[in-house]
């Protein structure tokens, strides 16, 4: 039977297999995930402790193995506290503002009472015991069962499907994808480890796979990296279903074949000859052998979908879509996709200050690449001094080299309206404001705005980047 007791929260060991994310090295690594694939979960969280302490009623599942105190559920909470009494540092880790004036504030009296959290501890060396730990973690975690725990997700549901012997083949691709494949930043694989579509890519590897002469996804899945043809389709493709640009209304549209027109992964020749006599339904049948028995297998009874729904500029999901779609390319833009990554995750209407920060430095960043790339014409980011102009005169400056010098008209009306926006001194999104948002203690923005008047300025800031 499982026994209860408060333990000190620095005897307690992070799960480095995690289900919500890939395996890793240690303890500092698996909380930087953790914070990583969902950071404003993780923030609310901390945010809470640091408000109201750790309540008691909130038992850690334990197993003990000698010394050893492993965490299998609470690792989140664990890893807050951690960072809360100074236990542990993540590098390169920015906590919120809020957040981290609470923690300087706390008292002794704060840090002694929440040093030590109630756990309920199973003897690892009792497999009668394991086994009750083991499904404790799935109810609260992989059933639906609410008691104040973050669900998991599809690609936790498929790792835990699979730690139970089931054959979850289209994760096992997208794993090896995040240490082989070449056409996604370390943010992004970081990310995707612990939250991706996996249920659209099941869809779609169901139609590519026979293609890529495999039978069926998990003869892919074992092949994968070493397939016979058009791996850089298929990576390609993988790549775009992270970012969300490939979803199921593309890949159902059966008047045009996606794999084909987007990837260059073309119709077998029995597919090329027999569409139209429902040819192809043996290769979706084939693909769905790969799938059998998993639980991501019951996405593909959904019924096909019109395009995707329009949705209003003003809308944050236009927002988001946009971003989604912008793909910065050239050198020295590093950061630059790192905070875009960050963006995409963002909701303009709950966040809008943390929005306009990170699209402010964006615009900066991107600026600064874009004359040195340009450093041949003269373009500089510096003035005469060797001192960083003025953002909005930066900002003059490639837009007269992206214009060349206003002769290019059809350039000349596609920026006019960014450069007029982020000229202004009174405009939310314009240089002035979102400097004031950075320097002053009481200039907010309304979040109402926010999302029109950045497609106002966003061609601006593609036009840097391509």
């Amino acid at each position: 039977m499982a026994t209860t007791d408060l333990i000190a929260v620095n005897k307690l060991k992070i799960d480095l297999k995690n289900f919500r994310t890939v395996p890793q090295d240690n303890e500092i690594e698996a909380i930087h995930a953790l914070i990583t694939i969902e950071r404003e979960k993780f923030w609310g969280l901390m945010g809470s402790l640091v408000a109201d302490g750790y309540h008691l009623t909130e038992n850690i599942l334990v197993l003990r193995s000698g010394n050893k105190m492993q965490v299998r559920e609470g690792n989140r909470r664990v890893g807050a506290l951690k960072i809360i009494l100074g236990q542990v540092t993540v590098p390169n880790l920015t906590i919120p503002p809020e957040i981290e004036k609470g923690i300087a504030t706390l008292s002794k009296e704060w840090k002694q009472r929440n040093a030590k959290v109630p756990c309920a501890i199973y003897d690892s060396v009792e497999v009668d015991e394991l086994k009750s730990a083991a499904r404790i973690v799935s109810l609260t975690h992989g059933k639906g069962e609410q008691a104040g725990r973050a669900q998991w997700n599809a690609v936790a549901k498929a790792r835990h499907n699979r730690s139970e012997g089931a054959s979850e083949p289209s994760l096992d691709i997208l794993e090896k994808y995040l240490t082989d494949g070449k056409n996604l930043t370390p943010e992004e694989a970081e990310i995707w480890a612990g939250v991706y579509p996996l249920t659209v890519l099941l869809e779609a590897l169901q139609t590519v796979a026979p293609r890529l002469g495999c039978a069926t996804i998990r003869e892919l899945a074992d092949k994968y990296p070493a397939v016979p043809k058009h791996r850089a389709g298929l990576d390609s493709m993988l790549c775009d279903v992270g970012r969300e640009t490939l979803d199921f209304p593309t890949i159902r549209n059966k008047p045009d074949d996606f794999a084909q027109r987007k990837y260059g992964i073309p119709l077998l020749p029995a597919q090329s000859a027999g569409t139209a006599s429902g040819g192809s339904k043996s290769a979706a049948a084939a693909g769905q052998a790969g799938a059998a028995g998993t639980a991501s297998a019951a996405a593909q009874s959904t019924p096909a979908t019109k395009k995707t729904k329009a949705v209003a500029v003003n809308d944050p999901r236009a927002v988001r879509r946009a971003l989604r779609n912008f793909h910065p390319k050239g050198t020295g833009r590093e950061k630059l996709v790192t905070l875009l990554t960050e963006a995409r995750t963002l909701n303009v209407k709950n966040h809008p200050h943390a929005f306009c920060f990170l699209l402010r430095s964006m615009f900066e960043l991107s600026a600064k690449a874009f004359s040195k790339d340009h450093a041949g014409s003269g373009l500089s980011a510096t003035n005469s001094k060797g001192e960083d102009k003025h953002l909005v005169d930066m900002l003059r400056d490639v837009t007269n080299q992206l214009t060349k010098n206003k002769t290019d008209k059809a350039m000349v009306k596609t920026l006019h309206g960014p450069m007029a926006e982020l000229a202004k001194q009174h405009g939310f999104l314009s240089v002035t404001s979102m400097n004031q948002l950075v320097h002053s203690s009481k200039f907010v923005v309304d979040e109402t705005h926010i999302c029109t008047l950045f497609f106002n300025i966003f061609p601006l800031l593609e036009a840097m980047n391509k």
